[in-house]
């Protein structure tokens, strides 16, 4: 029990209906030592009287009357009564978690620094429903939190009452925001913060709370941001960083953020709240975040009534005119391009994903419904306003998540519900059917590790065969054999595969799967032979995951598990079944087959492009109203159009149909080798080296000793103090620490490199029902998932070089929760540091340079380290989505300069405690790219307006990053070549980068081609088809007109080497388009490109990053197979290929900035 003492404040005002509620959450508090001050601001109801009930039974408990003067002056006077040196105020109406005060003391006692420790905080619905959990980011240094918003409620801190007195205490001229003004203050005075990781603290959502008076909510929040971004005399001795505030170029966005903030107060009753943005009517900035918006009204709006999230549908019909009205003088005022289509798209999605769909729900553009998958799916027609079908998918009942899809002329047909589904959920659908088929009990734990071999066995009907069999060219099964007299064949992979005798140099096969085609692979002969094992081989390669796509929407969707049938029974069912439709549907030239229901002689097909796993295997329906444009562009780009419908006659649908497919739409050849085949990239410590090592010994680090024990109970120190949800230990080795991180963790995945560890993970946790198993090789595979903790301990050093650190460091990050937790424990190494005490163990880095790369990561915070002489334990939390990625902030460092336990003695020898050379050098090995940078610029050129800076690099600081790439490794890679990276999973060699450049302007023939050329790269440059030759019309607002690109510099340009993309026609935002236009933006700006450049166009960069899932679909369904957004991040293995990430080049970027922005 801590030595500290608490005053609660409790300021009270005709409260009588929760006062005495309030009193017994603070009676039930397990720490003892409080005092409570009831201050009874005029109370004219019984609010005296119950507090005089408590304080004649706890004479911890006191009250104090005064005449009504606002909450301000109560607490106030409050402060002036408190005999205790730490503070909480507590309204009448809240309560608090019978832990809290325990909980919070005891983080002020175990660090003595600290001037205040907040907590996580809840809303309280009247049914006593927690909803809207809330955590305050875990910094020491809060101000910039509180210079633009009120970071937690009031009694979620726990703070120094001498803190409180120095700034001035609550200033009495504010109504509202009155603590946020308080803490904003505290912080600038430099205090620090500290955070307990749990909700202690219950806000009651009541109708009558001040805190929804929406004007003087406005009022008074504008006032204390304005205060923040200048100088406050209130505090006489400010931090040095912040005497003046922050710098104000965040000022007016951040006003029009708490414009929207209580706009929906006003909205949420049905109400105009346009007048806010009359109060800051001269405030305007183009670029709003319509994200933000939207996330700020949904919250907003649902506190008048005290509502959940759950019902917000119920609110629409009141709130949309209102909220269009608002959004649309918003949108006017910042000139915020079609801001507001962007946040109502977004804010209709919000309300579906929150909604519980038991029946059809229509908001606004989109249409939510709620399927399962083992029903039969059928065709959705829905009202004539809908654009887009916001889908839940279940799976027997249990929800797999969503899918969103167009909506072209009021149907969503069920042909491409189905191939939706299957591109997204194919792998947890074929496990849920092998767990009801298939698996043993043991087996539904190891779907991922065994998974894809059991398919293949399934597949194939041979489920003794070992995975790597299937890709065993050379392997000789015994078959039938079959004379081929023509240059192509068509295989059904549900059929017996005979070996094929062919008197030609190579045999197009077409892949067909459950009687639909998948894709034309071209296989070579050998000695006029082309053997079944080769058909097998050449289909598993080239079709790759899109092979299990298809068998899960051929087999398995709109059918029961129920039925045991294997998934080879069930394509041979489907193949017979689609052998009986018509005929008239077997194109000539092609394999069919589309549902019949869709085609009639009023339908236009356009038949499949080339390619196994990306776009062109998507099914489309498209609007017919763009028909002419999708024709036009098909006949430009060459593209097979199966069927035209009846000229002069308005086509019923348009529908790219990847499976009306003919022999000369190759999507594959298969040669001996390629590139990424040759690429080395093992390394020593690979996963051989650890089951060796495993298999030779147990324990073979010892690890059951005071030193390795006295190291996990520094760990475990710096757990979050609630228990977590859900959390990964990476490299558990043989859980000698999983066992006692397990007690504190909902569900744990344990996971290691080797199987034999795992194993014996398994055995020593065996009591715990909360953990599961995974072999994983961090360097190569995904982590499974996203997690509230990732401990990661004694293994960074065997990542390989920096690089691989970086990129493992960046998986991890990635991997964690907005607001989650990375702890980690290493040794020191020689190496890092050869005048200081440490291990020689010949590795290439110890636990410093971990720590420094970690510690650079953007959207990680070093928050504590306790460092001894020979190893560190460090605590990292990641960002919360909402921070700003800039700040960084000091962590605590608690150095011990004595070990505080004796060196085992089998690692005694290799300890260097006067440091010294390494032993043994590292050998690194050859480096390669499993994570793409892909730079996004707009500008280079000398000058511009300053509004434009940001998007300006001056070609002095672009020769500067080009030179560093140059130096460092990095070449320009194709966009081919890491679309085959990322489908076989296989890292490109070297360090590769794609340089990309969006607009197209004038200056980059001017200045930024001839640096590229220059240094040795290249560039995809992206045009806005339907502007080439003219000027930059869309950023009008900045002032500053731009020339583009004509069609002259273009030529030249594509001459010497650039490629080209589309940045649509006419640089539109996408979501805040109709379908129609989304497609007309697609296909129009594809075939101007491709008929001025002769060549291929299918990468395309959406204007403002600006994109959805139906976005991508309709996008992808015109042909393009690359779509590169604004969000910023690597590009990895596992990204949709129509969303790809990219890393922004600012203006502002000093080479520093840029070098921590490449791996």
């Amino acid at each position: 029990m801590t030595s500290l003492s608490v005053s609660v404040i409790i300021p009270a005002y005709n409260a009588d209906s929760t006062l005495a509620e309030t009193l017994q959450s603070l009676q039930s508090q397990t720490f003892f030592n409080w005092e409570a001050i009831v201050v009874d601001d005029g109370s004219n109801d019984e609010t005296a009287a119950i507090a005089h009930q408590f304080t004649s039974k706890d004479s911890r408990i006191r009250t104090v009357s005064q005449s009504n003067q606002g909450v301000c002056a109560a607490r106030n006077t409050g402060i002036d009564l408190a005999n205790f040196d730490w503070l909480l105020f507590l309204d009448a109406d809240d309560w608090l978690a019978p832990q809290h005060l325990e909980k919070m003391t005891a983080a002020l006692a175990a660090d003595s620094s600290l001037d205040a420790v907040h907590c996580g905080w809840s809303r309280v619905a009247a049914d006593g429903t927690l909803y809207n959990q809330k955590y305050a980011p875990a910094l020491a240094d809060m101000f910039p939190s509180f210079v633009h918003s009120c970071a937690f409620v009031i009694h979620a801190c726990l703070i120094r009452k001498s803190l409180i007195e120095a700034v001035g205490r609550f200033d009495t001229s504010l109504c509202i925001c009155e603590d946020w003004d308080l803490w904003q203050r505290i912080a600038r005075s430099g205090a620090r913060f500290g955070a307990v990781r749990e909700i202690l603290a219950l806000y009651r959502m009541r109708p009558s709370s001040l805190s929804r008076n929406g004007n003087q909510f406005f009022t008074d929040a504008i006032r204390v941001l304005t205060q923040g971004y200048s100088p406050d005399l209130r505090v006489s001795n400010p931090h040095p960083d912040y005497v003046d505030g922050l710098k104000s170029n965040q000022l007016a966005s951040q006003k029009l953020y708490w414009a929207s903030w209580c706009a929906g107060l006003f909205l949420g009753v049905g109400q105009d709240a346009r007048h806010l943005l009359q109060l800051i009517k001269d405030e305007y900035t183009r670029n709003l975040d319509p994200l933000w918006i939207a996330e700020c009204i949904f919250e907003s709006s649902l506190l008048p009534n005290c509502q959940l999230p759950t019902v917000w549908y119920k609110l629409w019909p009141n709130v949309n005119q209102y909220l269009n009205d608002f959004l649309q003088a918003l949108e006017s005022q910042s000139h915020t391009t079609r801001l507001t289509r962007r946040t109502s798209t977004l804010l209709e999605r919000m309300v579906l994903q929150h909604a519980q769909i038991n029946e059809p729900i229509t908001i606004g553009t989109t249409h939510g419904v709620c399927l399962d998958l083992t029903q039969p799916i059928v065709d959705i027609h829905t009202p004539a306003s809908s654009e887009r079908l916001y889908c839940i998918v279940k799976m027997e009942g249990i929800e797999l998540g969503s899918i969103e899809l167009p909506i072209c002329d009021g149907l969503v047909a069920s042909w491409v519900i189905q191939d939706a589904i299957a591109s997204q959920f194919a792998w947890q659908i074929l496990g849920r059917f092998f767990e009801q088929t298939i698996y043993s009990e043991t087996d539904k734990n190891s779907h991922d590790q065994i998974g894809w071999t059991v398919f293949l066995q399934q597949l194939w009907g041979l489920p003794d065969w070992p995975g790597e069999r299937f890709y065993d060219s050379e392997f000789v099964l015994a078959t039938t054999t079959t004379k081929v007299n023509s240059a192509f064949v068509v295989v059904e992979v549900s059929e017996e595969l005979a070996d094929l005798e062919v008197a030609l140099p190579e045999l197009d096969v077409m892949i067909a799967v459950g009687g639909v085609a998948l894709g034309v692979v071209t296989i070579p002969v050998n000695n006029n032979l082309v053997t079944s094992q080769a058909q097998r081989v050449a289909i598993a390669t080239a079709s790759g995951f899109e092979l299990c796509v298809t068998c899960v929407r051929e087999a398995l969707i709109g059918k029961p598990f129920k039925d045991l049938t294997s998934l080879r029974s069930r394509l041979q069912q489907a193949a017979k079944a689609k052998a009986q439709l018509p005929e008239w549907l077997a194109f000539p030239g092609s394999s069919a087959v589309i549902e019949h229901q869709l085609v009639s002689s009023q339908t236009i097909v356009l038949g499949r492009r080339s390619g196994f796993n990306s776009s062109v295997s998507r099914r489309a329906i498209l609007p017919k109203a763009v028909a002419r444009e999708l024709v036009e562009m098909a006949k430009v780009t060459a593209e097979q159009i199966v069927q035209l419908s009846t000229p002069g006659e308005i086509p019923e649908r348009v529908i790219y149909a990847p499976e009306a497919l003919s022999f000369w739409s190759k999507c594959a050849t298969i040669s001996s080798a390629t590139d990424l085949a040759e690429v080395n990239t093992s390394h020593k410590y690979d996963r051989s080296h650890f089951e060796s090592l495993f298999s030779t010994q147990p324990d073979p680090w010892k690890y059951t000793n005071p030193y390795e024990q006295t190291k996990y109970e520094q760990t475990l120190s710096l757990l979050p103090s609630q228990r977590i949800e859900k959390a990964l230990e990476l490299a558990c080795a043989e859980g000698h620490f999983t066992v006692q991180l397990a007690p504190h963790i909902e569900s744990l995945i344990a996971a290691d490199i080797s199987q034999v560890a795992l194993e014996r993970t398994a055995q020593r946790c065996s009591n715990f029902q909360n953990i599961s198993y995974q072999q994983l090789d961090m360097n190569k595979d995904p982590l499974p998932g996203r997690f509230n903790l990732i401990v990661c301990s004694e293994v960074l050093y065997y990542t390989g070089g920096l690089a691989e650190l970086q990129a493992v460091g960046e998986k991890i990050a990635d991997a964690l929760e907005p607001s989650g937790y990375l702890i980690m424990a290493h040794a020191h190494q020689i190496v890092d540091e050869p005048d200081k005490p440490g291990f020689d163990w010949g590795l290439p880095f110890g636990a410093k340079a971990i720590g420094d790369t970690f510690a650079k990561l953007p959207s990680l915070n070093l928050v504590k380290e306790i460092r001894t002489p020979l190893y560190r334990v460090q605590l990292f939390q990641r960002q919360p989505r909402l921070q700003f990625p800039w700040l960084r902030h000091t962590p605590e460092i608690v150095e011990l300069a004595k070990q505080p336990t004796p060196i085992p003695s089998q690692v005694e020898a290799s300890v260097r405690w006067h440091g010294g050379q390494p032993s043994e050098i590292w050998n690194s090995q050859p480096v390669v790219t499993h994570r793409l940078p892909i730079l996004m610029y707009h500008r280079v050129a000398p000058m511009g307006t300053k509004k434009m800076d940001r998007y300006r690099v001056t070609p002095q600081a672009f020769e500067e990053q080009l030179q560093y790439l140059r130096d460092t490794g990095f070449y320009s890679v194709g966009w081919e070549k890491w679309q085959l990276a990322m489908a076989t999973r296989q890292p490109l060699p070297g360090r590769a980068i794609a340089i990309t450049f969006d607009d197209g302007y004038l200056d980059f023939y001017e200045y930024a081609w001839p640096l590229l050329k220059k240094y040795g790269f290249t560039a995809t440059v992206f045009l806005v088809a339907e502007r080439v030759g003219t000027s930059n019309s869309w950023d009008e607002a900045y002032g500053e007109e731009v020339p583009l690109l004509g069609w002259r510099e273009i030529y030249q340009l594509q001459s010497e080497g650039v490629e080209f993309g589309s940045h649509a026609a006419t640089h539109q935002p996408l979501t805040a388009l109709s379908v129609t236009e989304i497609v007309q933006e697609g296909a129009r700006s594809r075939a101007i490109l491709e008929r001025a450049l002769n060549l291929p166009v299918k990468t395309f960069a959406y204007p403002y990053g600006d994109c959805d899932r139906v976005v991508e679909h309709l996008i992808g369904a015109c042909g393009y197979t690359f779509g590169l957004s604004c969000r910023s991040g690597l590009s990895q293995f596992g990204d949709r290929p129509l969303s790809l990430p990219r890393i922004e080049v600012m203006g502002s970027d000093g080479l520093q900035e840029f070098i921590r922005k490449i791996p």
